[in-house]
């Protein structure tokens, strides 16, 4: 390599590390003025939760830091923390403006929990509220041993599982609704809305059974009298009236 050649690589390499140099250095006085600032602060994607409530824990962190920080972490977290949250992102619009998306929690059905609380939980078994009383526009599940939970917390008690995998599984051509379940050492009793009482037994077979529970209440349709099907064994299914 020519005396030359290797003389305009020194100064290439210079070159380069002083540019990467002021880039960083107007990057970092940036990130420590006030040029980009947050000053709103936009809230979308509640439903349940306040927009008060929210705005309470997240707008400390966030209003007059910059939108050149790498991480709106502690805010997300804050949020997180609320009981409907299920997901949080705190987004920049330049020049001085970010943007809480959140993503809340459906409600799927009121638990029986242990000291007498009445709680409603998502899908995977968060707590979400406790309430008075039931609501009837959800399952209510109860369990032999009631399970102890807290709002904010997940129930993780076998049973209230058990509950839950059996009505989040329930096939589209089933075109009944469960108004109560009940789950005691893994085996499933229910009553759907038409007051149709079920002994399902446990989670094995879970299609085969739901197929014959289908077509047993077709059959039984307009017969005037409240049904109580055992289908816990699903190749010998028991139906009487009353």
């Amino acid at each position: 390599m020519s005396k030359r050649r290797f003389t305009s690589i020194i100064w290439r390499a210079a070159l380069l590390l002083l540019f990467l140099g002021i880039a960083a250095g107007s990057f970092f006085w940036l990130s420590q003025s006030g040029a980009f600032a947050i000053k709103e602060i936009d809230l979308e994607g509640n439903r349940v939760t306040g927009t008060e409530e929210i705005m309470d824990r997240a707008a400390p962190l966030l209003r007059g830091q910059s939108l050149l920080k790498p991480s709106f972490s502690d805010a997300e977290s804050v949020v997180a923390s609320l009981p409907y949250i299920e997901g949080v992102e705190v987004e920049r619009d330049f020049p001085d403006r970010v943007r809480i998306l959140v993503r809340e929690y459906r409600p799927f059905l009121c638990l029986n929990a242990a000291a007498g609380k009445v709680l409603l939980l998502s899908a995977d078994g968060k707590a979400l509220a406790a309430l008075e009383r039931a609501d009837p526009a959800y399952p209510v599940l109860t369990t032999r041993e009631p399970c102890e939970v807290d709002v904010g917390g997940k129930a993780a008690c076998p049973d209230v599982l058990t509950g839950i995998s059996f009505l989040a599984n329930v096939p589209v051509n089933f075109n009944q609704e469960f108004a109560a379940v009940t789950v005691a050492g893994g085996d499933i009793s229910a009553r759907t809305r038409s007051n149709v009482n079920v002994r399902f037994g446990s989670l094995e077979e879970y299609g085969m059974k739901f197929e014959v529970l289908r077509q047993l209440i077709a059959r039984s349709a307009g017969a005037g009298a409240q049904l109580t099907i055992d289908i816990s064994v699903p190749d010998r299914p028991v139906t009487k009236q009353g």
